[in-house]
């Protein structure tokens, strides 16, 4: 078992080799969903917070009684602006994510 370094493995020895241990080649690892991306980008307790206020904002605006309409705009306002801003912020995130990866592996 001496002299690989000049000789290299003889057939046998390689084959042995290669059977326990398999193929010489780098494993790749999995590839993140969509799915996974956008849970990774909202699982975080700012989004969490900015959707307690979007609750709280969409009960104000459906089961408060509200005779200013005015009011009720400006609830139904903020649940579509909070839930724009998540939205927005995890678009930016995945985009950004996937260019990441893509250099990564370049």
């Amino acid at each position: 078992k001496e002299g690989h370094e000049k000789n290299g493995l003889s057939a046998s020895e390689a084959a042995e080799r290669l059977a326990k241990y398999g193929p010489n080649k780098m494993t790749e690892k999995d590839k993140v969903t969509i799915w996974q991306r956008i849970w990774h980008q909202i699982n975080n307790v700012l989004v969490y917070v900015l959707l307690t206020v979007a609750v709280v904002s969409l009960v104000q605006a459906t089961a408060l009684p509200s005779d200013d309409p005015q009011q009720q705009f400006s609830s139904w306002f903020q649940v579509a602006l909070i839930l724009g801003v998540i939205t927005l912020n995890t678009w930016i995130g995945i985009y950004q994510e996937g260019n990441a990866e893509e250099a990564a592996d370049a």
